[in-house]
């Protein structure tokens, strides 16, 4: 195969794949976007979108957050949770970027940061951010909590378009 049909290959699979995700605005994003359990993660809150609650809102503005595992009965049965709400731990007050933007950091790695037992699966990080006294809050739309995908320490692929549809390509 030359260059050029690999240019175009790349830059037909990026505009098919890659660029929808990118132009989703979310409430949180990931670093890693595929956060391991057994590795640090950096989230970044952006307090304009979701529910809003938090915008322009100065700081400080702490985390409110567990993980949903496998011992959970369902995606409000947050387990490990960092701090009861309202109080203001040092380990989640989150960074503010500006711009109505923050980063809380989960060192050093996601599992030791809240604590869970080893035989224990993170699936979700949640997340409901608020200021120092609770009284407002930022959360998804709909005012849902917000929650990060964690990913297994194994080589794995996550298809995120088509949502819905099946792909099938043909051969050639």
């Amino acid at each position: 195969m030359n260059f050029r049909k690999i240019f175009w290959l790349q830059a037909c699979f990026f505009i098919l794949f890659g660029l929808p995700v990118a132009l989703h605005a979310q409430v949180i994003t990931t670093n890693p976007v595929y956060p391991v359990d057994t590795d640090s993660a950096t989230i970044i809150f952006d307090a304009t979108l979701g529910d809003g609650g938090l915008n322009n809102v100065p700081p400080p503005i702490y985390a409110h957050t567990g993980v949903i595992t496998s011992l959970s009965t369902s995606s409000s049965d947050w387990k490990y949770v960092v701090a009861a709400w309202g109080v203001n731990l040092p380990k989640a007050l989150m960074t503010p970027l500006g711009n109505n933007k923050y980063k809380l950091t989960l060192k050093p790695s996601i599992r030791d940061y809240y604590g869970v037992p080893a035989g224990e699966q993170i699936l979700k990080i949640a997340f409901v951010f608020r200021n120092s006294d609770g009284s407002k809050a930022g959360k998804d739309v709909n005012s849902a909590d917000i929650f990060a995908d964690v990913y297994d320490s194994v080589m794995s692929v996550n298809i995120v378009l088509p949502a819905r549809n099946a792909l099938f390509l043909h051969q050639n």
